[in-house]
C-alpha cells in the first residue's frame, strides 16, 4: 500500500479535514498508510483536547499508529502549549521529515 504524509496549515479546509480526512484515517479505511500529519498555522487548533477532530487525531495516533507533530513556532503563537491532545509531538520540518519516513506522497 502507498504512504502518505500530509501537511495541514489552516482552519479553512475544516471541513476537508475534520471530516473526509480524520474521519477515514481514525476508522485505519483512508486507502493509504498515513505515516504522519504535520500541523502548523491555524491548523493547531484541530490538536485541541476535548474536540472531535482532537479524538480522531487521537485515535489515529494510538489505532493507526499515525505520527502527529505540530509546528513549534505555530503552536507558541497561539498558546497552544497545555491546551493539545496528548502524544503530539513538538518539533519543526525536520521532525516532520523523519516522521514522514518513506512515505510517497506528501500532500498539503
Amino acid at each position: 500500500m502507498k504512504k502518505v504524509a500530509y501537511i495541514i496549515t489552516g482552519a479553512a479546509g475544516r471541513e476537508i479535514v475534520s471530516g473526509c480526512l480524520l474521519n477515514t484515517v481514525s476508522a485505519g479505511c483512508h486507502g493509504r498508510e498515513v505515516t504522519a500529519l504535520h500541523f502548523a498555522e491555524d491548523g493547531v487548533f484541530f490538536l485541541l483536547e476535548g474536540t472531535d477532530t482532537g479524538e480522531k487525531i487521537e485515535r489515529a495516533m494510538k489505532e493507526q499508529g499515525v505520527k502527529v507533530i505540530v509546528c513549534e513556532c505555530s503552536q507558541e503563537a497561539r498558546d497552544m502549549t497545555d491546551k493539545m491532545i496528548e502524544g503530539v509531538r513538538i518539533g519543526h520540518f525536520a521532525d516532520f521529515y523523519e516522521a514522514a519516513g518513506d512515505a510517497d506522497v506528501v500532500a498539503l
